[in-house]
């Protein structure tokens, strides 16, 4: 699974960068002794260990901090980057938006987004599925295939993508996707048009995956932040205000992407009654000790409450409310009054292209149309 690493000694000592697309992935501190090299990567419970070796390759585990038994050590070998690959000459045109039908654990959800962005024989893909998308694989044309992969950090995949023609003559991709467990699936992608004259299932509406059981109640919540404080939804903070529930996860690679958007919602809007609230949910064993969702809020600075609520099989008991919660985001949209106007399932990042824009904007165009009401 390759992938493009970086090391710079700077003002602020040695950090070690992974990228996802060129979004760089820093790590959150550093311990050199001798050929001996360790970087830890708090936010996502892993460290990096890499020994260096006289011919100048560094290899080594990248692994859980903690020593969780569900996260095996990857094994790691790095050479000196040299000059890029230069991709084949006649790289067919697939720039886009393709429809993928998948079979998937969520409900209603038979098929997935496929985004590339093409620069002749460069390519930058992103598959978005209900819960997020995959961030951006990368890669060239070479032997009549994209090759594409992705390793930052959380996500790591491998693509390849062949042009092809289904029976009828119309143009597809034929698409294999390998993750880091050595899971192998195949796929076929058609272009939007195409899959709808052949009568294929449409990706999911990820406004309307996730509702609520009655339009009319009030979204209730009461969690404690890490500090032990009890927050709840009949809180003063939240009396009369927009508020935005997101239900996160410190696991969850998509939710790292939203925080920073989060984020700029909230100095954006704050001032005029926006409030955000993360219900956050864990596995048992981090639900013990938080050690990682600590280093999330320490990585992103919330400057809203973060609340540990449960695991992440207790989110129907924890959160009644909702209904086919099922995605790591989603974001309820409350208005003053109490009530659910609006849900967002899973977050698209930038290397989604419009779909990222479109997310901005239907985030802003929901918070400006709740704050415009008077508080009750």
């Amino acid at each position: 699974m390759p992938f493009h690493f970086e090391l710079q000694n700077g003002a602020h000592g040695l950090v070690g960068r992974f990228f996802n697309g060129s979004d760089p992935v820093p790590s959150d501190a550093a311990r050199v002794e001798g050929n001996h090299l360790v970087l830890r990567y708090d936010a996502f419970d892993r460290v990096l260990d890499l020994q260096a070796a006289d011919d100048g390759t560094l290899s080594g585990t990248y692994t859980a901090s903690t020593g969780s038994t569900k996260a095996a050590p990857w094994k790691i070998v790095a050479h000196r980057a040299q000059a890029s690959a230069r991709p084949d000459d006649g790289a067919p045109n697939i720039d886009g938006l393709w429809i993928l039908p998948a079979e998937s654990k969520k409900k209603n959800e038979y098929a997935w987004r496929l985004i590339t962005h093409q620069d002749f024989g460069k390519l930058s893909a992103s598959i978005l599925r209900v819960g997020g998308d995959t961030g951006a694989l990368t890669g060239i044309w070479k032997d009549g295939q994209w090759s594409l992969s992705n390793f930052s950090g959380t996500r790591a995949a491998v693509a390849s993508i062949r042009p092809a023609h289904d029976s009828n003559g119309y143009d597809t991709l034929d698409v294999t996707l390998s993750d880091a467990h050595g899971g192998t699936a195949h796929y076929t992608a058609y272009r939007p048009d195409t899959a709808r004259k052949l009568g294929l299932p449409d990706a999911a509406d990820l406004t309307t995956h996730t509702g609520v059981r009655d339009p009319d109640e009030p979204f209730a919540f009461g969690f404690k932040d890490l500090d032990g404080r009890l927050v709840s939804n009949t809180d003063a903070r939240f009396r009369g205000k927009v508020v935005l529930v997101d239900v996160s996860g410190s696991w969850c690679p998509n939710c790292h992407d939203e925080a920073p958007f989060l984020d700029a919602l909230y100095r954006k809007y704050h001032a005029r009654g926006l409030e955000i609230v993360t219900v956050d949910f864990e596995d048992a064993e981090e639900y013990a000790d938080p050690a990682r969702l600590r280093a999330f809020v320490a990585r992103y600075k919330p400057p809203f409450p973060v609340l540990l609520a449960g695991t992440t099989d207790q989110v129907a008991e924890k959160l009644p409310q909702a209904v086919n919660l099922d995605s790591w985001p989603t974001t309820f949209f409350i208005a003053r009054d109490g009530r659910v106007e609006h849900v967002h399932t899973g977050f698209s990042a930038p290397a989604t292209g419009d779909f990222h824009a479109a997310i901005e904007s239907e985030f802003e165009s929901q918070i400006e149309a709740l704050l415009v009401h008077k508080a009750p």
